[in-house]
């Protein structure tokens, strides 16, 4: 499994001067008997999930339904090298051979990127796919350059197959596809598919070996499956499109099919055996898992299978190298087996899903863990914990990559910013991260980033603006924004919502991530006015869908033809939301609503990007970024009940971990030792850039520790242990708190007589 955490020695922390020797020791065993019951819609949410989704029912987990063949995506975008477009009017037809290897599917589409010549009238079209008429659909309202076109599929075959794009309309009436330029993949990230699509690659979600041998992964010698025809179809010639017919490349024309994945697994968060706490409050004794029964449920349709497997550690943290191995306990539809006796305190369960039909699923149901816990005791009335402040860590399922520390790109961008900029330490995270936002914001007035499309990198973007006048439009001002914050010690992502790019940054002192967009039009964040909390893009597209209605009964139509939200057109239903924006720029805030920044309303879709190391590895990323309708593949795009998956992408979630980890908190073990006043803690993160653990005892300061460590506590007292990381940058983390009364009682011994 990716390891999320980063680790780094520390120098053991000097306790013995800071706390009394105890002397007593346990006093007696107790044994417990503990059962936890864990729903499969808890363990999706909790957990981690690959290639598996909820139930209809939204109770049990089943296998991914979606199914998307590409191979054009890494190179798709508004190249500078060239030609990126066909014509295909009256005459000329344009043909793409994608390889099925199953047809059985409930739904299947044709997904085109292609713009009409005539918006105001675009021409009929159809299609032939493997010789059969398939008719073109209507325009959608939304996005005027994807087409979803349903084919039947029972025309689809196993093997290769040949979807031909025809147009009668004279020259200059038809359309223009889009075409993916054999000299873009590497830098969108390379020429090869993995599970029939480039999604998981382009993501860095799997990366390729160097021995380049993976299973499952397929070059792609770009041209190969993309044909073109200038006599109607009578012949057709292979590689080389455009209308020169010289530019070897790959029509972005995909297929989706409705259909379960082969296989896919759910990872359940780590068990405590020793409690059932999820906040791992109480202090426990060393302790032996015995009799320990795991029973799980689910259902297997004939052709389907689960099978059923576990690991334990030390430690709460999933992505730990200490974890042993999975070992496979059972198979089928139910699960009821008992495991060895263990000294290990956690347990992780993994649910391997499996079916040799696509039109069939098996589903999860839950798990329920069974044990005795005999646990070795202090003396009873003699510690309490008072306070707790102990979070819990939200884990993405794939491996999200945060630039380095090392990056010599961010001391350089630092040094550029005005030291009137840097404020930290005066007015808060918050304050900082604004008054960086309002300074980004003034650098330019939003353009066009061509010609000479800039690199991901804020250096290489204010030189460009020295040579245009400006640097370019709303992602030159998020990449700017988010490697300034970077050079700060500050976690901030690229997001695309509706027409619009924009940054979300981790904030400690709040504890979540928000929006704050420094695009020169924008220069502003969003809050809600009933708390006063600062909006997430998931958050703004929560109230999206309350603003306009959408809910599972009312999804939003992404295909349909008709206007569905007022933001573009009139008369639609609308309810109001509790909603202002804060900038910094007078003529923004403008009293007419109409005339602010639309924030909420553009976020009616979001995806990210699920890494912000640009700087350290420059590719994969999408071509052009912004200057056409997003069809690179590495989006890690959301949806729900009301916000149906996008058919020309292929990674889709809606598990919050995946998008909102929780960075920069040090969650914590309490155990007692072996000796009476003396407890054994253990400390996880996920902090990039991790530099230090730190812990303050009592009040006595901040000092550098290990992550484990035995805290010695003084007698007859309240004992006060407070921790948190510290990153390289120098920017440190909310404390976790753990406070203890310690009511101690020397041993008895007889007085001597004198």
């Amino acid at each position: 499994m990716p390891n999320h955490s980063c680790r780094v020695a520390c120098t053991m922390l000097l306790l013995a001067s800071l706390a009394l020797t105890a002397t007593g020791v346990w006093a007696e065993s107790v044994t417990k008997t503990l059962t936890a019951q864990l729903p499969a819609n808890k363990i999706y949410e909790t957990g981690q999930a690959y290639d598996v989704m909820r139930t209809r029912d939204r109770l049990g987990v089943q296998l991914n339904d979606l199914v998307l063949i590409e191979n054009d995506a890494p190179g798709a975008g508004k190249s500078e090298k060239g030609v990126h477009i066909e014509s295909v009017h009256r005459g000329v037809r344009v043909k793409k051979t994608l390889h099925v290897e199953d047809p059985r599917a409930e739904q299947a589409h044709v997904v085109l990127y292609m713009d009409p010549q005539d918006p105001a009238n675009p021409a009929p079209y159809y299609l032939l796919v493997n010789g059969h008429r398939v008719e073109g659909v209507l325009q959608s309202w939304h996005e005027r350059v994807w087409w979803w076109i349903p084919v039947p599929v029972n025309y689809l075959v196993q093997g290769n197959n040949e979807i031909v794009l025809v147009c009668d309309a004279p020259e200059g009436e038809g359309y223009n596809l889009l075409f993916a330029r054999a000299d873009e993949y590497e830098r969108g990230g390379g020429a090869n598919t993995y599970q029939g699509h480039t999604g998981l690659l382009t993501s860095g979600f799997v990366e390729v070996p160097d021995n380049g041998v993976l299973d499952g992964l397929t070059p792609i010698n770009v041209g190969e499956t993309s044909a073109r025809s200038t006599d109607g179809g009578q012949s057709w010639e292979n590689m080389l499109l455009g209308p020169e017919a010289d530019v070897q490349g790959e029509y972005v024309i995909r297929l989706n099919l409705k259909q379960h994945h082969a296989t896919g697994a759910l990872l359940t968060q780590p068990i405590d055996l020793w409690t059932n706490r999820d906040d791992l409050g109480s202090i426990v004794g060393a302790s032996m898992a015995k009799k320990l029964r795991i029973t799980g449920t689910g259902e297997t349709p004939e052709g389907t299978g689960l099978s059923w497997a576990v690991r334990f550690a030390d430690t709460p943290d999933p992505t730990s190298e200490s974890w042993d191995a999975f070992e496979l306990v059972a198979e089928g539809a139910s699960l009821n087996a008992a495991l060895p006796d263990t000294g290990k305190r956690f347990m992780q369960v993994r649910v391997t899903l499996s079916t040799v039909s696509p039109l069939h699923s098996p589903v999860f149901r839950g798990l329920q863990i069974e044990r005795e816990v005999h646990s070795e005791a202090p003396p009873k009335n003699t510690i309490y914990v008072r306070t707790l402040v102990n979070p819990s860590i939200r884990y993405p399922s794939h491996e999200m990559y945060f630039e380095s520390a090392n990056a010599p790109q961010l001391a350089e961008l630092k040094d550029t910013l005005p030291t009137n900029v840097l404020v930290r330490d005066t007015h808060g995270q918050f304050a900082e991260i604004n008054h960086l936002r309002h300074y980004v914001s003034k650098l330019w007035y939003h353009g066009s980033p061509h010609p000479e499309y800039p690199e991901w990198n804020a250096l290489d973007i204010l030189q460009r603006k020295y040579r245009y006048g400006h640097g370019g439009m709303c992602i030159q001002f998020t990449i700017v924004f988010v490697q300034a914050l970077q050079s700060l010690g500050y976690q901030a992502r690229h997001v695309n919502v509706f027409n619009h790019e924009m940054p979300e940054v981790y904030i400690d002192e709040l504890e979540k991530w928000v929006v704050v967009d420094a695009e020169s039009v924008f220069d502003s964040y969003e809050f809600n006015t009933e708390t006063g909390l600062p909006l997430s893009a998931l958050e703004q597209h929560g109230y999206f869908l309350k603003r306009y209605g959408f809910t599972a009964d009312n999804p939003i139509p992404w295909a349909s033809p008709e206007p569905w939200c007022n933001w573009t057109a009139s008369g639609q239903p609308e309810t109001p939301q509790p909603l202002e924006v804060s900038t910094l720029t007078d003529w923004i805030n403008d009293p007419d609503p109409a005339k602010r920044p639309p924030q909420h309303n553009l976020a009616g879709f979001f995806r990210l990007i699920p890494r912000n190391d640009f700087l350290t590895r420059p590719t994969p990323r999408p071509v052009a970024q912004g200057t056409t309708y997003w069809p690179w593949s590495g989006y890690l795009c959301w949806y729900d009940a009301a916000t149906p998956r996008k058919l020309q992408y292929a990674l889709h979630s809606d598990r919050v971990a995946d998008f909102y980890p929780t960075l920069n908190r040090a969650r914590f073990t309490a155990t007692h030792s072996e000796t009476e006043g003396k407890i054994n803690i253990h400390m996880t993160t996920q902090t990039p850039n991790l530099d230090i653990y730190q812990v303050n005892i009592n009040g006595s300061g901040w000092n550098e520790s290990p992550a484990d460590f035995t805290w010695s506590l003084y007698p007859s007292a309240l004992n006060r242990l407070e921790m948190r990381i510290r990153n390289a940058f120098g920017l440190k983390g909310i404390p976790s708190k753990l406070e203890v009364f310690y009511h101690y009682r020397e041993p008895y011994k007889p007085k001597e007589k004198e």
